[in-house]
């Protein structure tokens, strides 16, 4: 599939199309969660290796706020790579992290307020938080993309998956299965080389932390071709449309 091409798209085109723009653009989507989410990844490794929270409460509570402001940012970034090369452009690292720094406001109150209304909703009952989440699945996307408010993003992402909520769950679940996947993988690879090596823990812990650099770039790939495939087929969004609104969003 040419990753550029914005027509619908069944779940299995998603998932590809995401794969396909994390192959093409892995060292520069690479970098921007290494720049971004390095330091905090560090430090997770440092606190699993010492004790954890209980030990280090100063440490602990800085690598929560740096993964906060990370997760955000390559959230962000990861959205301007995928829309530019949709538009068949080169994305570039200094354009996506000025992109992501101009909406981290508006993305960060999308997370937030989806997360806390998931989490209301799942006390509540498993089903209805369930719904809430794949309501919200493209809160970031439209609060990176669309010049509302976090509030308003939050509406809108719960309007564009109407009818489509199952698909939103459904790729939900492939994603993170697949990122198991690669997780147990890199730990029967730890497990086999601190056989040899020594030093299983801090292996695992190692590997543990590279995958998890990871998953916000895929889970963000798959939920921007989602947020597309959406609009194409509620809204008769092309390119020419998505030209002019990464225009206003920049």
């Amino acid at each position: 599939m040419a990753t550029y091409q914005l027509r619908p798209l069944s779940i299995g085109e998603v998932l590809d199309g995401a794969l396909v723009l994390l192959r093409r653009h892995f060292a520069l989507v690479l970098g921007i969660t290494v720049v971004c989410e390095g330091i905090p990844t560090a430090m997770d490794v440092y606190l699993d290796l010492t004790g954890g929270a209980a030990q280090n409460p100063g440490l602990s509570l800085l690598d929560r706020l740096l993964t906060l402001v990370g997760s955000v940012l390559v959230t962000g970034a990861t959205v301007r790579v995928v829309s530019e090369a949709y538009l068949g452009r080169t994305p570039l690292f200094g354009d996506a992290m000025r992109f992501a720094s101009g909406r981290f406001g508006t993305i960060f109150g999308a997370n937030v307020m989806s997360g806390i209304l998931t989490v209301l909703a799942t006390l509540a009952l498993i089903i209805p938080g369930i719904v809430v989440a794949c309501g919200y699945s493209v809160a970031a996307e439209a609060a990176a993309l669309e010049s509302g408010s976090s509030g308003e993003a939050l509406k809108r992402s719960w309007d564009l998956t109407k009818g489509f909520k199952w698909k939103a769950l459904a790729l939900g679940v492939v994603s993170v299965g697949l990122i198991l996947v690669v997780y147990l993988g890199a730990g029967v690879v730890g497990g086999i080389l601190g056989g040899f090596v020594g030093g299983l823990d801090t292996v695992l812990a190692v590997l543990a932390a590279c995958v998890s650099l990871l998953i916000y770039p895929v889970l963000t790939c798959v939920f921007t071709l989602f947020y597309y495939d959406l609009r194409v087929r509620k809204e008769g969004f092309d390119l020419e449309m998505l030209s002019r609104q990464l225009e206003l969003a920049g």
